[in-house]
């Protein structure tokens, strides 16, 4: 199916480097910046495939040759996707923000945060779930925190448990990664989720779908 453009997505977050502390500017990597403000309807137009659009724009070549983080981000249900830059650091978490200031958020990996998407995944607790895959699988609680239809924050306990579904060699943009796929099925009454993360022996979550909001669904990202 044709993906339809989201105004509110722009690729690769020129915006989210007066935010950096240091690293390259786009000034300095002018076809990457072709990219960002011409590139955006041919990369949309092309078709989807294993790894990301396959029409032209966006290549090993040119993320290699700009020396930036981006993460390749896609919402399913909106057939929307994109390109943004990683902002900033807190601990261990990891912000990755679009032009117009929509952000995501990750703590080891697992979506935390979003902003601008609505409605969004205002906070998350996922230390369990990062314990239990450091384990090869296992049980966790996660709390996922939203906002109600007056502005409160609700929050919800899911009951989680986690599987190792096995190795699962991935290709991202001609780059190939030995990973292990893990399945995260989760509970809270009627609600139900399931997230999925592929990792290397590092750590290190190149690939992933994790739920936003019942009412969003699932943000898939690859990292770049």
């Amino acid at each position: 199916m044709k993906a339809t453009r989201l105004t509110r997505w722009v690729a690769l977050a020129a915006g989210a480097l007066t935010l950096t502390a240091c690293g390259p500017r786009y000034e300095d990597a002018p076809d990457v910046l072709s990219i960002v403000r011409n590139g955006i309807v041919p990369l949309l137009s092309g078709g989807r495939g294993e790894s990301g659009p396959t029409g032209p724009g966006i290549s090993r070549a040119l993320v290699e040759e700009s020396g930036m983080d981006f993460l390749y981000a896609s919402v399913p249900s909106r057939q929307s996707f994109a390109l943004l830059q990683r902002a900033g650091e807190n601990g261990r978490k990891i912000t990755w923000l679009s032009e117009d200031g929509i952000s995501v958020t990750y703590e080891q990996g697992l979506l935390v945060a979003t902003r601008g998407l609505g409605p969004d995944l205002i906070a998350a607790s996922v230390s369990g779930t990062v314990a239990a895959m450091r384990q090869g699988g296992g049980e966790a609680r996660r709390v996922h925190e939203y906002l109600d239809g007056n502005d409160a924050i609700v929050r919800v306990d899911f009951d989680c448990r986690i599987n190792r579904v096995g190795s699962d060699p991935i290709t991202i943009y001609e780059y190939s990664y030995d990973t292990v796929k893990y399945e995260e099925n989760c509970q809270s009454g009627g609600q139900r989720f399931t997230n999925t993360y592929w990792i290397d022996q590092a750590g290190v979550v190149w690939k992933s779908r994790q739920l936003i909001s019942p009412p969003v669904g699932y943000l898939d990202t690859e990292r770049l």
